[in-house]
């Protein structure tokens, strides 16, 4: 028996008391064990309870007698409360009230699984029966023309709409050439004095970073030539952290310059979201969107008010209409 099981045993024979504590069952189990074991024997627990008999001062045998009146160990558990809508079936509705739903048939063979039926090699039906989609379409006032091999289908703007779409914006990111370095600092500040990181983006979007000059290089630069505890830098403290970009790189001012006015500004950059053909190709709508989509005001089934929201008309207390 291991000690775990040696200290339910205590508890489930009611022997621990304010004399005999939990923490004693445990020293005691410590005692009778060998010294590198982690189980006793039946010998060893008849030790135990002699123990326990001293600790709580009674007769060995009237604590024997406990433990013997044990029926084995007591198993306890948290018993779930009762739900009246699951427990109760006087309560159920619906299918429920009769049985609930069934989804064993009389007949569960592979030919009530499959429909055998003709059908095209489009899988439409051609024994007279309309196909969902042709009810839907003609519910919805849509006529379907089937459609030649050879005939090809004519093609959309689509395609160059979206194509010139991205020009507009590529080209709407890209800024006019500057004319003074000046000019770029307001531009790039949106004031008279610029921070690290607008620094760190005028030097990505002018290329000034590479192997030689990397993001580190630029923020020591920055670090290095601004005010010990100020946080942004002024247009003098501009040029010469320019200056110091041209010396890490191995270039001159005036190229470095030159690369700074030909950006002009900020270049805004973002993921442009890829065409959904059933969103935004509307020869793809079907059924009232094809017809403009449902509408809530004006016309006809058209709300005007919150009378129109509800219907008023006589019914019995379970809401069945008369």
């Amino acid at each position: 028996m291991d000690g775990k099981g040696f200290a339910k045993l205590a508890k489930d024979t009611k022997l621990i008391d304010k004399k005999l504590t939990a923490t004693d069952v445990d020293l005691t189990f410590n005692k009778i064990k060998e010294r590198t074991a982690r189980r006793i024997t039946f010998d060893q627990f008849l030790t135990g309870l002699e123990q326990f008999a001293a600790k709580k001062q009674v007769d060995v045998g009237a604590v024997q007698s406990s433990v013997a009146a044990s029926q084995g160990p007591i198993l306890r558990g948290t018993a779930a409360k009762n739900v009246r809508l699951h427990d109760d079936t006087s309560t159920y509705t619906g299918v429920y009230a009769q049985g609930g739903p069934s989804n064993v048939d009389e007949d569960t063979s592979l030919n009530n699984l499959l429909d055998r039926s003709d059908a095209d090699v489009r899988g439409v039906k051609t024994g007279g029966a309309a196909s969902v989609a042709a009810v839907t379409h003609g519910v919805a006032g849509i006529h379907l023309v089937e459609e030649s091999k050879g005939t090809a289908r004519p093609a959309t703007k689509k395609g160059k709409k979206k194509a010139g779409g991205a020009a507009a914006s590529e080209s709407a990111a890209q800024s006019a050439p500057a004319s003074s370095l000046e000019q770029v600092f307001t531009t790039y500040a949106a004031g008279r004095e610029m921070d690290g990181k607008t620094f760190a983006k005028l030097c990505k979007d002018c290329k000034l970073t590479n192997k030689v000059c990397t993001n580190t290089d630029i923020d020591l630069i920055f670090a290095r030539n601004k005010e010990r505890t100020a946080r942004k830098i002024t247009y003098q403290q501009f040029v010469a952290c320019v200056t110091d970009v041209a010396k890490k790189r191995g270039e001159t001012f005036e190229a470095d310059s030159e690369k700074i006015l030909a950006k002009g500004g900020p270049v805004f950059s973002g993921t442009q979201a890829e065409a959904v053909r059933f969103h935004d190709d509307k020869d793809q709508y079907t059924g009232v969107y094809a017809q403009g989509g449902p509408s809530t005001v004006g016309g006809t089934g058209g709300i005007r008010d919150i009378s129109e929201l509800c219907d008023r008309t006589g019914a019995d207390v379970r809401g069945v209409k008369h």
